[in-house]
């Protein structure tokens, strides 16, 4: 199964590293409220990269003209309420300003980037710990990921990661590089294609071009888009929990 994802965040490019760690919150509105409400940083502070936007635009226009399957979502991690399902080994092209292979949650707690992304992979064996930063290793613990290509940007972080990504995915299936250095072929036929826009990372302003691949999409295809706005985090997060009081409940039955 071959499959294009867009990340609009790749579009904020020449500031996203700005503030990309500063008052993060799960919850939007949050997150940029208290950014604006606690640093000199308002809406109009940001820019972004018009060239990665025409890039991702024409990407996408191209790709959808010969596939039946197209979904958008609000967090990236709701790509997986698609790819969940399959059943076929995936080629994943990803465009984005993140790898969303592990987000690194461990690596301050275990002072070693090899053993903190180790014991993250290691919570989405376990525990169901996928997030929006670390769906990529959550498909590659269901063995679903064939192989990854993540576009990234210049100034994209995590690419002292590449060792321990290689290793997760495999040397000849994981290849990350900017947009200049991979050509996708105009007439490569997805089985599935997604486009998220990431708004604890892309500021209101700039919604509004998540929007317009929506708004476009319908009116080529004349039908309704597939937006999903629940998170695949939210389904799995109490999924063994939920399992495990069922269990108890079946035996506390006889």
């Amino acid at each position: 199964m071959k499959v294009l994802s867009i990340d609009l965040d790749y579009i904020m490019e020449p500031s996203i590293e700005i503030y990309n760690d500063v008052f993060y919150d799960h919850n939007p509105e949050t997150r940029w409220r208290t950014l604006f409400e606690q640093t000199p940083f308002r809406d109009n502070s940001f820019e972004i990269n018009i060239s990665n936007l025409m890039y991702c635009f024409n990407t996408f226009l191209k790709a959808i003209r010969e596939c039946d399957s197209v979904s958008f979502g609000l967090s990236h991690d709701a790509i997986l309420f698609e790819l969940d399902n399959y059943e076929e080994p995936i080629d994943l092209i990803n465009i984005d300003h993140h790898d969303d292979v592990c987000n690194g949650d461990y690596v301050d707690l275990m002072g070693d980037i090899n053993e903190g992304l180790s014991k993250e992979f290691h919570e989405i064996e376990s525990s169901g710990r996928v997030n929006e930063g670390n769906w990529i290793a959550y498909l590659r613990f269901k063995e679903k990921l064939n192989s990854y290509t993540w576009i990234r940007n210049e100034n994209s972080r995590n690419v002292e990661w590449t060792q321990f990504n290689t290793e997760l995915i495999g040397e000849d299936n994981y290849i990350h590089t900017t947009r200049d250095g991979y050509l996708i072929d105009e007439n490569e036929k997805f089985d599935h294609v997604f486009v998220c826009l990431s708004p604890q990372y892309i500021p209101h302003r700039f919604w509004h071009y998540f929007a317009m691949f929506i708004s476009v999409y319908e009116e080529l295809n004349g039908q309704p888009a597939n937006v999903i706005s629940k998170t695949f985090e939210s389904e799995q997060r109490y999924l063994k929990t939920s399992d495990e009081i069922l269990h108890e409940c079946s035996i506390g039955r006889g």
